[in-house]
């Protein structure tokens, strides 16, 4: 990318992205995908994945909040928006002219929505939430429901709700997800209520479930919802995130090394720094317990892990040198440097530190095996 600013950068591969999506296809069945694109698209950035889906085929996506919804849109992201969170009743009438879906997850909330729509002379598209299990958004009978689709100025375009633990295959937690579609689907169907419940451990350990839609989030981006299962084979992460080296030294036995002087040098040790930290995304919980790698090889992690800068011991890659990559997130599914291995040694998940990826972080785009956009937040 010409005159890249190469400090610290992720590279997103949609070509792997396009071959998540087939595969995901293949266990949806007749299904069509909603794409998770909240909080920024994971991290990988929502307008321009989205755009990416569109030319996958995709053209139902869903994300938190009216504002992220208001990105897609300016972006001209194709096709409609689930707001899964709260919007207030005016602003919601205010963008009732947008392909947006709200969620009504409460009767009164459903009411105050449908009043407003109503003087308004409009009609709200919604979808209704169902709480079968996580104790979050939700009504829970059918008795709510019909109140809800009664109400004037609400077009109901679907139902859904959250499994809590599809992504394990333990017998109790199979039994409760289980326990959860039932709930759901008795009262849909029985009022042709189009439906969706399968997260991403749904979509991999419930295909069998019957309903209209699936909703693809951490799977669509390569990561497993639960570190203990692997991935079907194909799947693979679009992200990583990749810094350079900017100085070199070498320091004697009994240096210490950054804050806290976690780290003492045994033996002389050439150091690199790296101009990447934890506001960038570098857990600090990986301070001391991780390896980057440096031309192709392992680097360890020396001392804590700073807010923009990081020590890593290159002593045993001598070939390494000022402005050569270092990969400090690999695109790796599991083990190595992937996000998943470093979720599992940081107490967390993917999710997370795929969300922290900082603001100042630039997301390169890698299509056809060429980069292909390059976005700044900064």
């Amino acid at each position: 990318m010409k005159n890249f600013y190469h400090r610290t950068w992720a590279e997103i591969d949609l070509d792997v992205l396009k071959k998540n999506i087939d595969i995901i296809r293949s266990y949806a069945g007749d299904k069509d995908i909603i794409a998770i694109v909240k909080a920024n698209a994971y991290g990988h950035g929502d307008a321009e994945t989205a755009k990416a889906l569109n030319n996958c085929g995709v053209k139902h996506f869903a994300v938190s909040n009216l504002w992220e919804a208001q990105n897609l849109s300016s972006a001209k992201v194709e096709g409609d928006i689930l707001i899964f969170g709260y919007c207030d009743v005016p602003l919601a009438l205010e963008n009732v002219d947008k392909n947006y879906l709200f969620t009504v997850g409460s009767v009164e909330y459903a009411e105050e929505l449908s009043q407003a729509a109503v003087s308004a002379g409009v009609k709200v598209p919604v979808h209704i939430k169902f709480d079968t299990g996580m104790s979050r958004v939700g009504i829970t009978t059918g008795e709510e429901a019909d109140r809800i689709l009664a109400l004037p100025g609400l077009e109901c375009r679907a139902g859904y709700t959250h499994f809590a633990v599809a992504d394990s295959l333990e017998k109790e937690d199979e039994e409760f997800t289980q326990l959860q579609y039932k709930r759901l689907s008795d009262i849909c169907r029985s009022r042709n209520i189009p439906m969706h419940c399968q997260n991403s451990g749904g979509i991999l350990f419930h295909k069998g479930f019957d309903a209209d839609f699936v909703r693809a989030g951490i799977v669509m981006y390569g990561h497993r919802p639960n570190i203990e299962y692997p991935l079907p084979d194909g799947i693979g992460s679009i992200f990583s995130l990749k810094s350079v080296i900017c100085q070199i030294k070498t320091i004697q036995p009994g240096v210490t090394v950054s804050y806290g002087r976690t780290f003492t040098a045994d033996k002389p040790t050439r150091l690199a720094l790296i101009p990447c930290g934890y506001a960038d995304g570098f857990n600090r919980k990986l301070s001391g317990q991780w390896n980057v790698l440096v031309c192709g090889k392992p680097a360890p992690v020396c001392g804590r892990i700073c807010m923009d800068q990081t020590l890593i011991d290159i002593t045993d890659i001598p070939e390494a040198k000022i402005g050569d990559v270092v990969t400090v997130y690999s695109n790796e599914t599991y083990g190595g440097s992937s996000i998943d291995h470093a979720a599992e040694i940081a107490g967390t998940i993917s999710y997370e530190l795929l969300c922290c990826i900082g603001t100042r972080v630039p997301r390169l785009y890698i299509e056809n095996g060429e980069e292909k956009d390059l976005l700044r937040y900064l």
